[in-house]
């Protein structure tokens, strides 16, 4: 019998499958986003023909306003978790034999992951809500003005370059089995791609898991805070300019019944993950630096 990894790969075009028009979009959510990864979310959603290039068309001139960027941020700012101050990484990882400059290394990929969580918790909602014909911009009296119709800078913050996602099934045993357990303590259905950065350092993510993680995760607290933040983002794309996706009525000619309806669910389902995607990696830089730091936009101002 052939050997069964702990962890499989949940089926989605990775970075480097992507080809054609599809790559291109990749790159321009890179870049339109300013962002180092692309969501797991979208390139799940990518099976689907049509959806991602239709609906990145609708959102880009949404996404990439000043708006938009502020809307991100109160996200970021409501996204903690009430509770207890959770205990400081560091001492555990120097004893581990972590250097100072392996910690800061670590330290800036939460940065560059809690800048990103936000504005993806903005475009699926956007996704999500113009799927069923929910007002996602152009009907508000008037239109973006001053500050908030800006267009922030297009391209990757500088000295950014882009995540090297870790690829589960040649990780090891120790590495897909903490991925495994920190994707079943919150009931998903795949580590994200947060867990794929995050993964080169798998004794971190056991400390993370045990002291950040685990105590809060499917907690009442943790839920409310998940439903406010989605609250959040519904109510902001409300105030774009133009419709932020496709609607499925739209689609009926580019995609069939059984792929509207596995669509239908997986925005549902995205949108809930990203959510709590969001609030564990600002809880786990929290953990460091505390609540101030964690919800910083540190990359466009």
């Amino acid at each position: 019998m052939a050997h069964r990894s702990v962890l499989g790969s949940f089926p989605q075009v990775d970075h480097h499958q992507a080809k054609g028009q599809l790559a291109e979009v990749y790159d321009d959510i890179h870049n339109t986003m300013r962002v180092p990864w692309v969501a797991f979310g979208i390139r799940v959603m990518s099976q689907f023909p049509h959806f991602i290039p239709d609906a990145w068309a609708a959102l880009k001139p949404n996404i990439e306003t000043r708006y938009a960027e502020d809307g991100a941020d109160l996200i970021r700012l409501n996204s903690i978790v009430p509770g207890p101050v959770m205990p400081n990484p560091t001492p555990k990882l120097l004893r581990l034999g972590w250097t100072e400059s392996k910690i800061e290394e670590l330290k800036t990929a939460l940065d560059l992951l809690n800048y990103g969580n936000p504005k993806y918790l903005i475009l699926i909602t956007a996704f999500n809500e113009a799927w069923h014909e929910r007002d996602t911009g152009g009907r508000a009296p008037q239109k973006l003005r001053g500050r908030d119709a800006e267009r922030i800078p297009y391209g990757l913050p500088n000295s950014v370059e882009k995540f090297n996602l870790l690829d589960i099934e040649k990780a090891s045993d120790r590495t897909q089995t903490v991925l495994r357990d920190i994707r079943d303590a919150f009931l998903h259905h795949g580590p994200a791609s947060d867990y794929r950065v995050l993964g080169v350092w798998p004794d971190y993510l056991e400390i993370a898991l045990r002291d950040s993680l685990a105590p809060v995760a499917l907690s009442a607290e943790y839920d409310e805070t998940a439903r406010r933040i989605r609250k959040i983002a519904r109510e902001h794309v409300k105030g774009f300019d133009k419709p932020a996706g496709v609607a499925w009525r739209d689609m009926t000619e580019k995609l069939s019944a059984e792929q509207i309806a596995g669509l239908t669910g997986l925005l549902f389902m995205y949108n809930r993950f990203i959510a709590d995607i969001t609030i564990a990696i600002i809880r786990l830089k929290q953990a460091f630096s505390g609540p101030e730091d964690a919800t910083a936009n540190k990359y466009t101002n």
